[in-house]
């Protein structure tokens, strides 16, 4: 099993009302029991994959990944996101994969 670590994501979970901005990781291959561990300040929280209502990250510059539904979702509209991604999160979120890697 392979491990996957998302850098600097905005992860909104069932049971804590505000958004968290930090770190998931989880083994791969995931299901909805999928343990996740969320790194956010100095919390750490060991959830399953289905409590995550919306995670939002970069995979590369021109590449936005979401967790929602249970469901792996992603958009190529990078320009769109970076804005609003930037008026919530006060930054743009940074790239977890560089694109080659992605492609494999």
């Amino acid at each position: 099993m392979n491990e996957i670590k998302l850098n600097d994501a905005i992860i909104c979970l069932k049971q804590v009302e505000d958004p968290l901005f930090g770190s998931l990781s989880y083994k791969k291959p995931a299901n909805k029991n999928t343990t996740i561990t969320v790194k956010a300040d100095s919390r750490i929280i060991k959830t399953p994959l289905k409590q995550i209502e919306l995670a939002v990250f970069k995979l590369d510059a021109k590449t936005y990944g979401f967790f929602w539904k249970n469901t792996f979702l992603y958009d190529k509209n990078y320009k769109y996101w970076d804005k609003r991604i930037y008026k919530l999160a006060s930054h743009e979120l940074k790239a977890n994969f560089l694109r080659k890697a992605i492609a494999k």
